[in-house]
């Protein structure tokens, strides 16, 4: 008996002691996993200042980019990468692609900023995708989502997707803990899921619309350069007979 129970209470400890080891394994690995989710959040990218991003000119991105390049008249471009895909004869390009933080300046007469995260460009068409933003004088518009798409023919902007007008105090994607407005477009690469950004991605009525506006504007504008602006004349007034006025009050009662 004095054996069976000497067994019995040796059996109960190595129980205990391993129920404790355990314990404090499991304890340690979970301080383990939560060192290493700190140390994740603390190597998270900071936020980006979207404010100093619309601030900048084209020579000052080129400095945060990989690759830039000047596509004249209007256009230059700075990104991660630029791929030209047609050349004009000259060996100047005719239509690039840009992918990861980019950035395009647009020197019209009114000159204009954007980010995004691809950019299509032609002679004459402007196609962004990727939470992208514009600024044009005192307006700026920022797209919603990666699907919205921002497209340009000259000066003419039309927005497919969803998307707000903002002011420089609500330019931001999101808010980090700091309260720094962040930039999804500067901030993330592109959408992996999302087809390669093509002229097919605007629809063909938005296209045409667009591209009447600009050219009734184009036909208007040399029509002032040739002529003038147009002046309106009064219309002539018809000539009024002067009534004979009565001498006395005696004639004019007769």
């Amino acid at each position: 008996m004095k054996l069976w129970s000497l067994l019995t209470l040796t059996t109960c400890l190595l129980v205990l002691v391993a129920q404790s080891g355990c314990t404090g394994v499991k304890k340690t690995g979970e301080a383990k996993k939560d060192e290493k989710t700190a140390e994740t959040k603390t190597d998270a990218a900071p936020p980006v200042d979207v404010s100093f991003l619309l601030s900048m000119d084209y020579n000052e991105a080129r400095t945060l980019s990989a690759t830039s390049m000047e596509f004249p008249p209007f256009y230059k471009v700075a990104a991660d990468t630029i791929e030209v895909t047609k050349t004009n004869p000259d060996g100047t390009p005719r239509r690039l692609r840009a992918k990861g933080r980019v950035f395009i300046e647009m020197n019209y007469l009114e000159p204009a900023k954007a980010l995004c995260q691809e950019l299509l460009l032609s002679e004459d068409e402007v196609i962004l995708r990727g939470k992208p933003v514009l600024q044009r004088g005192s307006s700026t518009v920022e797209g919603a989502d990666d699907y919205t798409v921002f497209y340009m023919f000259g000066s003419k902007l039309r927005v497919i997707g969803m998307h707000r007008l903002v002011n420089p105090g609500q330019l931001m994607a999101g808010t980090d803990a700091s309260g720094l407005p962040t930039l999804g477009a500067w901030t993330d690469s592109p959408n992996p899921l999302l087809p390669p950004l093509t002229e097919s991605d605007v629809p063909a009525q938005v296209r045409a619309e667009l591209q009447r506006a600009a050219e009734a504007e184009m036909l208007h504008q040399k029509t002032r350069a040739e002529f003038g602006p147009a002046t309106t004349e009064p219309p002539p007034q018809a000539p009024t007979k002067n009534e004979e006025k009565p001498s006395d009050k005696k004639k004019a009662k007769s």
